[in-house]
């Protein structure tokens, strides 16, 4: 009689496993690591770097951080022209996505493109464990395409602020000095 209990207990058991198999939904989503991030691919900008940090960082760190700084301009740079915050979300921190999606009005994408030329980048904190650091640009170099074919370069100082979330670095926060 326990035997047939036993049984049927485990039958139960299989059936309801197997339904809630079937009943599960396919995620096709790639994973961001996976994906072809084509504005990154296509951006290659010169990037010197100085660390004035006490922390010094190691140089496979600086490399992916330089990999990923000329990443996330690649896609401020599509921000400045397509103000959809969507495609640039892995490369945001979540706080800072949401502030851009939260403010985003959708409308027509703007007809001047800016391409980021060079940076000169001094790293001023980098945090023991690795996973944050604070940048000051001293010379960032952009160029403005206008519709008309004209072209216009200026050069800015900016402060930014990233976090290494999973396996690359998001902007945090973004100040342009002058």
């Amino acid at each position: 009689m326990t035997r047939w209990i036993f049984l049927g207990f485990l039958l139960i058991v299989g059936v309801l496993l197997a339904s809630m198999a079937r009943l599960q939904e396919k995620n096709d989503d790639i994973p961001y690591f996976l994906r072809y991030d084509s504005l990154a691919a296509n951006s290659n900008p010169a990037i010197q770097l100085e660390v004035v940090s006490t922390e010094i960082p190691t140089e496979e760190q600086l490399e992916k951080l330089k990999k990923d700084y000329a990443a996330i301009w690649a896609h401020l740079n599509e921000l400045y022209q397509h103000p959809n915050p969507k495609p640039s979300k892995e490369r945001l921190t979540e706080r800072f996505y949401l502030h851009l999606a939260k403010n985003y009005k959708e409308g027509p994408s703007g007809t001047i493109k800016r391409k980021n030329l060079s940076h000169s980048l001094q790293v001023q904190t980098w945090s023991r464990d690795g996973l944050s650091c604070n940048i000051l640009d001293q010379e960032a170099q952009f160029s403005l395409e206008f519709p008309d074919g004209t072209t216009e370069n200026f050069t800015s100082k900016i402060a930014i602020s990233l976090l290494l979330q999973g396996d690359n670095w998001r902007l945090d926060g973004i100040r342009f000095i002058d």
